[in-house]
């Protein structure tokens, strides 16, 4: 059993799904463009014949939201280990550490956990992180790129912590120096009564004048909503291809690792995570690891875009 250091992609084979919807996403984005121009030919007419793109874009959107379903239904269940959880880490006062191998320890300990009503059962695979540091601020920086994809909770509160205690070490450096008093302050005119009531005069005189302002006709309304369609699909889909872009030019980070287990009962889960040929060892004393339980397809996205 060897760890591997952590690569992020982009899940190729478990989005497979999205390339089928390509068509339909280049035709209704095509019907789009024209739609204005459509309308504008509906100024002098008293019914439309719609097109069929709605029919197409419907049976399209259908077979997405299976295709989503069936890829995120079945969720893993998820534990994680932090310097900062109550009773885990080691130390006193705000500074605490973890090394490598109690973090796997404490993994594998609550595989076995029959206290805890939400813990895994029957055979299952899993898939083991590992965040390795020696320094807070190496610690923060690593648990916000992973966060920064795919945020949990105590992952968060831990990169938190963690930026706050080095906030911390070199706030105690600098000598707070205060200004001469008085200081200049922003007159507080909201609180005159005469200028509050007299702004709300305006205010309600302003919004009527708006409201003729904006008076317009049903065809250039819905002009205007084809056209902020039409803005949004495109960028959404410049979203996904930069996040698709993101992903693939990372490069190995070393002080990120990971794993495959499994499968097996949460016995052996256990067996195998302690079993390890390359474990990361006590040096890496600024540590956290999360693990996640569940189906290999449930597993299938996370288990990809790490590179597994």
């Amino acid at each position: 059993m060897t760890w591997f250091p952590v690569s992020m992609q982009w899940p190729e084979e478990a989005t497979r799904w999205m390339g089928d919807l390509d068509a339909a996403k280049d035709m209704a984005a095509s019907d789009l463009q024209g739609a204005g121009q459509r309308l504008d030919s509906l100024k002098d007419l008293a019914t439309t014949d719609l097109s069929q793109i709605g029919d197409l874009a419907k049976n399209a959107a259908a077979i997405g939201r299976d295709a989503l379903n069936g890829q995120f239904g079945e969720a893993p269940r998820c534990i994680t280990v932090t310097p900062f959880q109550p009773g885990v880490g080691e130390g006193t006062g705000y500074q605490r550490a973890l090394s490598a191998p109690s973090v796997v320890q404490r993994l594998a300990d609550k595989l076995q956990d029959v206290t805890d009503p939400n813990r895994p059962e029957g055979e299952q695979h899993a898939v083991v992180i590992l965040f390795l540091g020696t320094r807070y601020d190496g610690m923060s920086s690593l648990l916000g790129k992973f966060n920064a994809l795919m945020p949990i909770g105590d992952l968060q509160r831990a990169e938190r912590r963690a930026k706050n205690l080095v906030q911390l070490d070199l706030d105690k450096w600098n000598i707070p120096v205060a200004g001469e008093q008085p200081q200049w302050i922003s007159a507080p005119m909201e609180r005159c009564t005469v200028l509050r009531e007299a702004s709300q005069a305006f205010n309600g005189q302003l919004a009527s004048l708006e409201s003729y302002a904006a008076n317009s006709s049903p065809l250039s309304d819905l002009a205007d909503l084809a056209q902020r369609k039409a803005e949004q699909a495109v960028e959404q889909g410049d979203r996904l291809a930069a996040l698709r872009d993101l992903l693939n030019s990372g490069t190995d980070d070393a002080g990120m690792q990971a794993r495959m287990i499994g499968p097996g009962d949460t016995a052996e889960l256990r067996k195998q995570l302690l079993e390890s040929d390359n474990a990361p060892g006590h040096e890496w004393v600024m540590s956290s690891g999360v693990m996640f339980v569940g189906s290999l397809k449930g597993l299938s996205f996370v288990r990809e875009m790490l590179g597994l």
